[in-house]
Parts: structure tokens; sequence; C-alpha cells
């Protein structure tokens, strides 16, 4: 990896990490899928209507996105295909947001009620990806994410799945760096400089 230098700072590209490169592998192989999935692909398939239940059955998001009704077979079997992969997706969020830690100070510096205040945005934000609150199926817009191929591959998967996930991670490596004692550590040692 190419030393970046800034001063006396010398660190590694960010872009050249292993886990961003599988970060953005990941990405775009679930974008390939999305724009192949056919529009009745549960029709054509036994195995993809019963995958697609199965994970209906633990993740209540997948029946509210087909509840919409646009292009409601793809849409149930693309994202039942997301969180069937999010393991791995979560391992490779949970292993950047840890490498990055020291890159992350203001958060471990941060008071307990200002993290808890932006802790509990972030809760909200996941809720609102997990209950689709104010997704309409009339607005053009819900039309563009779930009814075409690139809206549902690009940008719903960010919005609806990433950004879940991504949440879900952040909180777990905070609570980790709590309850490690990592974040107390960090703010001792700041309060005695």
């Amino acid at each position: 990896m190419n030393p970046i230098s800034r001063g006396n700072l010398t660190r590694t590209s960010h872009w050249r990490s292993p886990l961003i490169v599988a970060q953005l592998l990941y990405y775009f192989l679930m974008v390939g899928l999305g724009l192949c999935i056919q529009e009745n692909v549960l029709e054509t398939s036994a195995w993809t209507r019963d995958f697609s239940d199965f994970m209906a059955s633990f993740i209540p998001q997948i029946d509210r996105i087909t509840a919409l009704n646009i292009e409601p077979e793809a849409n149930r079997f693309y994202f039942a295909t997301l969180w069937a992969t999010s393991p791995a997706l979560f391992g490779i969020l949970l292993g950047n947001i840890y490498r990055t830690r020291s890159t992350l100070q203001k958060v471990w510096d941060m008071s307990l009620l200002k993290v808890l205040g932006s802790m509990f945005g972030l809760a909200l934000m996941l809720a609102w990806t997990q209950h689709l609150w104010f997704v309409n199926p009339s607005m053009r817009l819900s039309e563009f994410l779930f009814g075409t191929g690139v809206g549902r591959s690009f940008l719903a998967q960010l919005v609806f799945y990433v950004g879940a996930v991504f949440c879900i991670a952040g909180l777990m490596v905070w609570c980790l760096g709590w309850l490690s004692g990592y974040i107390p550590r960090n703010l001792k040692e700041k309060r005695h400089e």
C-alpha cells in the first residue's frame, strides 16, 4: 500500500483496504443481481418462492416491500437475497468500522448524552428503513426505487438495506467500545491531558 503523507502524519489510503474492496465488490455484485432479476421470478421457480417466503418469515421488511405492489415478485426475491447475504456484509462493515476506530476519535470522545442522541437518530433511521414509514407506492420516488432495476439495485439497496446493516454494525461497535472499556479509557485519557 502506498502511504499518503500529510506533514508528519503518514497513513495508508482508505480505499486500498481489503475491507473497502470487499464492501465495493459486494455492493456491485448485488447491483448486478438486482439488474438481472426478472419481474416474474417467483412464478418461474418454486425454490425462489420458498426461499423468499423463508426469508420473509425472519425479516418483516420483505413483506412490507412486497405489499407496496411495485414489482412485488422481483423485490421480494431481491430483498430476500440481500438479507440472506447480510451476515457477510455485516462482517465486512464491522471489520471496517473496527479497523478505522482511530479515525473515529470524535465519536469516542463525545459525551454519553451526545452519543445517545446520535444513536437515537440512527435508531429512528433504522426503524424507518424497516417499517417503510412515509413510503407511498403512488409516489414517483417509490416507483423509481422499487419499480426499476436501476433504482432497486443502486439506490433502494443502499437506503433500505445497506444503511440498516451499517447502522446495526455501528451500534454494535459503539456498544462493544463501551463494554470493553475502550471508550471510557479514551475519555479518561482525554480528561487527564
